[in-house]
């Protein structure tokens, strides 16, 4: 088992850089792109829903507070896959496929189960450590604008944008009892390059003006994190061992604002459609500028009935209006709403029941508002999610196939609209054997 989770803490390293992204997406030239939020298969399942979400084998990637109640190392991989329908102002329409790297995250607690089951003494304070890396935001399109005019005829302007920002995180979480505080620093990095072409369409032999921006961001993020679980059926579970907890959990996450450095190289030149005469017009190189990143509040519900069924409420809040943007970004910005909700479902808690029925079937639905705006109008995105996950256990260790679909509609009302549906996939898999003491040689 170590060797497996060798291989993805091998990917993991490998994957510190910023991801390609593969996805049509007009709107992700505005702003710092197609924002991308970072969660567990759980909580992609279950409608986005996850800031009280927590679980012994399981790491909630939203809130580093879920370390806190971690008792075996949780090691995580999944990727996704997106058809998308978009459909612009002029009822326009284009299908477009697109995949990439949804996360890999390492979750370890520090004081191992077994170790604690042989002492027959639970650890008083337990804590856990996480490292993982996902996208922050993706940047991809590429479009030709027809217009005219009356001096000059027909003109094109070829726009092209491609790259994106990622996050690394480093987690930590503490636990008195039935509270968790946790703290996440993320290191956002990556590369977006913008580049576009102007062509002057009817007059023969006219030079083409090219221009290209490439841009390398770099900075820091901290999230807060905060989990309470109170067991809702404690006496009875002292009067029968057998059985199960019922627990009610409150859990919150804030984003602490802060700013995130940006380098850009730009040059403009012109260039003879038939020939290689090249005249500069403008070059720039390592020009510095900055973002500020919104503060963002979440807070949520999450209601374990048992290990049997589960539900999940979160309702989050970012200010975007108070962030700023880097030299040579578009759009303007609004604050984000959004609320999630789902639930679980599994047929039989018991580890030696048919696959079917050890299953977890999850389902959930999300609407978001904001982050975009234009022309008084700001961008939504609503939709559902299913999914389940299939654990399946081998020297005595326990691995766990998810599979999940997402379908949504985005829209920014008198621009784009786009209906989507996603593949999500992804493993994982559990080691009780880190830090453990052996008792024999």
């Amino acid at each position: 088992m170590k060797k497996h989770l060798s291989i993805l803490i091998f990917l993991l390293l490998g994957g510190m850089i910023s991801a390609q992204n593969y996805e049509f997406s007009p709107l992700s030239r505005f702003g710092l792109g197609d924002l991308q939020r970072s969660r567990s298969p759980f909580s992609l399942h279950t409608g986005g829903a996850g800031a009280a979400y927590h679980h012994h084998d399981e790491f909630s990637f939203a809130n580093p507070a879920s370390l806190g109640f971690l008792k075996i190392t949780d090691a995580e991989l999944g990727f996704y896959s997106k058809y998308n329908q978009l459909e612009d102002k002029n009822g326009e329409k284009l299908n477009d496929w697109s995949g990439n790297l949804n996360y890999i995250h390492l979750a370890v607690p520090l004081f191992n189960s077994i170790n604690q089951l042989l002492d027959r003494k639970e650890a008083k304070y337990p804590m856990g450590l996480s490292l993982g890396i996902s996208p922050y935001s993706t940047t991809g399109y590429k479009y030709v604008i027809a217009d005219s005019t009356g001096l000059t005829g027909r003109t094109t302007r070829e726009q092209e944008g491609r790259g994106g920002l990622s996050r690394f995180s480093l987690g930590g979480a503490y636990r008195y009892k039935q509270l968790s505080m946790g703290l996440s620093v993320g290191y956002i990095f990556g590369n977006i390059e913008y580049s576009q072409i102007y062509r002057l369409r009817d007059i023969a032999g006219s030079a083409a003006n090219f221009s290209e921006n490439k841009i390398h961001a770099s900075g820091f993020d901290f999230i807060l994190g905060s989990i309470y679980a109170h067991t809702l059926n404690k006496e009875k579970m002292k009067e029968n061992k057998s059985i199960k907890a019922k627990v009610l959990s409150f859990g919150a996450h804030l984003t602490i604002p802060t700013k995130v450095g940006f380098t850009s190289d730009v040059l403009q030149y012109t260039r003879l459609n038939f020939a290689s005469v090249i005249d500069t017009i403008f070059y720039s190189q390592d020009v510095e500028s900055s973002s500020q990143l919104p503060f963002k509040a979440t807070v949520g519900l999450y209601y374990n009935d048992q290990e049997k069924r589960a539900y999940l409420l979160d309702v989050n809040y970012e200010l975007w209006e108070n962030a700023s943007l880097f030299e040579g970004s578009k759009g303007s910005l609004a604050n984000f709403f959004s609320v999630n909700a789902g639930g679980s479902w599994r047929p039989s808690t018991t580890g030696y029941a048919r696959l079917p029925n050890r299953s977890q079937y999850r389902y959930g639905f999300f609407y978001e508002n904001g982050y975009l705006q234009s022309g008084g109008n700001t961008m939504q995105n609503y939709g559902v999610s299913l999914g389940v996950g299939m654990p399946f256990t081998f020297q005595r260790q326990l691995a766990v196939i998810n599979l999940g679909v997402e379908a949504g509609i985005s829209e920014l009302e008198g621009s784009v609209k786009s209906q989507y549906i996603k593949i999500l996939a992804g493993v994982r898999l559990n080691d009780n054997e880190w830090f453990l003491k052996r008792r024999y040689n």
